[in-house]
């Protein structure tokens, strides 16, 4: 008889917020059943978070006899935090209460790391792969029966920067709302009508014209949307690398056929996309694109207040 592996009590997931949100959402349904998650799941953020309250729940046994799981997020803010007490408890915790932490980075000197490399398991969602991200929303279609053409598809991407945060949010809303099981340009058209006052085209085109009212605007409409400033970032780092690569294409003699093709630019959105390309220079695409690389460096080590951060970056593309 083969002995079964018992799994750690301690996690510790990184990265992409939507990649690592569906890694601990495969974890949670392996080590509880669904029907107990309102009462052995507790979510917690780090302004929530009271050690003396977490132990005593974590070494006392549930009343259902099952597992309970403690979902701390934004672990990376606590820097300062005394771990001493949750150390103490990692050296005879109770196997079937099992901790789960997030943050889009920790540094290896955090005590947390330490606790992890010891007793625990690091995941971090890079190793997933955009790919299996994508599938994972594919996925989502074919649990509730529906597919998607591949011009959907390809115009959902596009109208959402390629967004998985956001790409997830409209599927739940075309799972929810498509009139058909095959989900066409139509219904996409149909759903960024009534469900996106913008589009990040939008957001890139109001840098563009330098018109920073609107810029602020839509970010602030992408923000309450996401709740998400890295993936926020990824999404204006996205819409400018294109610019970029466009400006790269036509610098090395490239037509229009090669943008579509490379960039994935739909034909009906080229001369749009061009247009935003003619507003800056090389160099200036490559400085914008370092100072978003700063900005979501900065803003994950807490340096400064990424929200903060972002309205005085899109200040700064729009003063040219």
């Amino acid at each position: 008889m083969v002995k079964a592996v018992s799994k750690p009590s301690l996690y510790l997931f990184t990265g992409e917020e939507f990649l690592r949100r569906n890694k601990i959402e495969l974890l949670i349904d392996q080590l509880l059943p669904q029907e107990l998650r309102s009462t052995n799941l507790t979510h917690l953020y780090q302004d929530d978070l009271d050690w003396n309250v977490i132990i005593e729940q974590a070494s006392t046994p549930s009343l259902l006899g099952e597992a309970q799981i403690f979902w701390i997020s934004q672990i990376d803010k606590l820097k300062k935090s005394d771990w001493s007490m949750f150390e103490t408890y990692c050296s005879k915790p109770n196997p079937k209460s099992f901790f789960i932490f997030e943050a889009e980075e920790l540094a290896e000197t955090h005590p947390l790391a330490k606790l992890i490399q010891s007793c625990g398991k690091h995941i971090h969602s890079a190793e997933q792969g955009r790919e299996t991200g994508l599938e994972a929303i594919r996925s989502k279609l074919r649990k509730f029966g529906k597919k998607i053409t591949p011009d959907a598809w390809q115009m959902l991407e596009d109208r959402l920067g390629s967004s998985l945060r956001l790409m997830d949010l409209a599927m739940d809303q075309l799972v929810l709302y498509a009139d058909h099981d095959t989900i066409d340009k139509s219904a996409v058209q149909t759903l960024t009508r009534e469900f996106l006052q913008y589009e990040p085209f939008d957001l890139t085109e109001a840098l563009a014209g330098r018109d920073i009212q609107k810029a602020i605007k839509i970010f602030h409409f992408f923000y309450e949307l996401s709740g998400d400033m890295t993936s926020l970032v990824g999404l204006i780092h996205w819409q400018l690398k294109r610019i970029w690569q466009a400006k790269k294409i036509m610098a090395q003699g490239g037509g229009r056929d090669e943008m579509i093709k490379n960039l994935r630019v739909p034909p009906y959105r080229l001369n749009s996309f061009l247009n935003q390309a003619k507003q800056f220079d090389l160099q200036k695409i490559e400085k914008l694109l370092s100072q978003l690389g700063r900005i979501d460096w900065n803003s994950k080590s807490g340096a400064y207040d990424e929200k903060i951060a972002m309205e005085a970056f899109i200040v700064n593309v729009g003063a040219g």
